[in-house]
């Protein structure tokens, strides 16, 4: 098999890849061969007519099957042997079959080689303040349940009755529920805040050429899932209609970041040997792990 690699740029590239004599015939043989079994020819039983036989009835069909199996075959062949790491399905053009040769151009993009150092996301500082709830807060809720029991009753409970409406046995207990639902929501909007600490000193400390095609795909999965909570909203089509340019012009550089972390987290996973397992929150704490906490 001879492969002939043009970059065209940092990350595209195209391969052409011509495959003659022996590994050709062989590649061939074996699927008809296999494709035979199911064929019918005059005078054969199925499975045992000679491959020119099969040619002589079945030409075409067998071509378009071949076709089917020889190009993803050679082209990941050509792949391991030129050690390229395609980002996504490549282009397949120009595809010439003769009785002795395939002959195919392939076009795609490669995955950029991430290189990185312990400084790139070892010891990042981190700004960080202590959780608390104060009682202004939760006095704070606690009108607000108040006030949506009266218009309900339209009259004044006492502290115990309003505990009693929301499931609880005494203003203590529902002060004390209170206090722990707004405490688990800072401790929400910290990680967050920190998560996001995380992602922009990442993004600044580690450069690289992105796939255009990754890029594309994740803004297409954002905008469907915009368009998708708009309509759960009720939103009618013609206003989707007006709102999709805008959102595809936002979501652009939304799309290139998330891409660009999602390459940088997986690579600091590799470079430490971390078991991601479709779970990058994985990475994110051994970061922190490793961080330096204000």
């Amino acid at each position: 098999m001879k492969v002939e690699v043009k970059k065209v740029d940092k990350l595209k590239r195209i391969i052409k890849i011509e495959v003659t004599d022996e590994e050709f015939l062989a590649k061939k043989a074996e699927v008809y061969t296999q494709l035979g079994k199911n064929l019918k020819v005059p005078g054969f039983r199925p499975g045992n007519a000679p491959v020119e036989i099969l040619e002589k009835y079945h030409d075409k069909f067998l071509k378009e099957e071949f076709l089917k199996e020889a190009i993803p075959f050679f082209y990941n062949k050509s792949l391991e042997q030129e050690n390229l790491n395609p980002a996504a399905m490549p282009k397949i053009y120009d595809v010439n079959l003769t009785d002795r040769k395939i002959e195919f151009f392939a076009e795609f993009e490669i995955r950029p080689q991430i290189v990185l150092s312990d400084e790139d996301y070892k010891k990042l500082v981190i700004k960080d303040k202590d959780v608390y709830v104060s009682e202004s807060e939760v006095e704070k809720i606690l009108t607000n349940i108040k006030e949506r029991i009266k218009r309900v009753v339209n009259k004044e409970l006492s502290d115990d009755m309003v505990a009693h409406w929301a499931s609880y046995p005494n203003i203590d207990k529902l002060k004390e529920a209170i206090r722990a639902e707004i405490f688990v929501e800072k401790l929400r909007d910290r990680r967050e805040k920190i998560n996001l600490q995380i992602f922009e000193q990442l993004l600044k400390n580690i450069k690289f050429d992105l796939p255009k095609v990754e890029v594309e795909k994740m803004h297409q999965q954002l905008l469907e899932h915009q368009i998708y909570t708009l309509k759960l909203q009720n939103t009618p089509p013609t206003d989707i209609e007006k709102y999709k340019k805008d959102l595809e012009d936002k979501l652009k550089p939304v799309a290139e970041e998330q891409t660009r972390l999602l390459y940088i987290l997986n690579a600091i996973a590799q470079r430490e040997n971390i078991k991601v397992e479709n779970d990058l929150n994985v990475v994110i704490d051994f970061i922190l792990s490793e961080a330096i906490f204000k």
